[in-house]
């Protein structure tokens, strides 16, 4: 068949066909692209996993506790990091590590731990800040910004801690190395 008749043909079949007519088939369909969704823009939950995600939700909310927007916001990608790692396992499980999906599934579960821990970290800098700037002196808590008193605070602690402990003595050799 040439090309020309080829491509009357295609044009033919594609005027019978109407895609999916259910909602359940067009669903489904929509899915076709989809491999693992860890690159989606949107975090991906199927019905089934509806439920656990909500458990995973509550347990993290509850032990987080984000205060404002931007705590909020580090919250939500920390709890998409968290769920998308979640599935990376998964997916791993399912695979034999020779097969070479399983480099892309490693590559994306380094992406997607990196996220996770520099979420987790931003967002106990900022709860710390807060608490922090809470337990300031009142006088001093107007004289500067929010965000930078308690970092300097902390920062101060954190130096004295460091000139402490060079300036201690030596700690005593074991018992049994004196004893020799």
């Amino acid at each position: 068949m040439s090309s020309e008749l080829r491509i009357q043909a295609n044009q033919s079949n594609a005027q019978s066909s109407t895609g999916p007519r259910t909602e359940e088939g067009k669903a489904r369909s929509a899915q076709n692209a989809r491999k693992h969704g860890l690159t989606a823009q949107q975090l991906l939950i199927t019905p089934e996993e509806r439920e656990e995600f909500e458990l995973l939700l509550a347990r993290y909310e509850n032990e987080i506790r984000p205060q404002g927007q931007l705590q909020q916001t580090l919250f939500d990608e920390l709890v998409n990091a968290a769920w998308n790692l979640r599935r990376v396992r998964i997916l791993q499980a399912g695979i034999d590590m020779l097969d070479p999906q399983y480099d892309r599934l490693a590559r994306h579960h380094s992406r997607i731990e990196h996220a996770f821990h520099r979420s987790l970290k931003e967002l106990k800098a900022l709860q710390t800040d807060s608490t922090l700037h809470a337990l300031l002196d009142r006088p001093i808590r107007h004289r500067t910004p929010f965000l930078a008193s308690p970092i300097m605070v902390a920062k101060r602690s954190q130096q004295r801690v460091r000139e402490n402990l060079a300036s201690a003595p030596p700690p005593l050799p074991p018992l049994q190395a004196r004893a020799a």
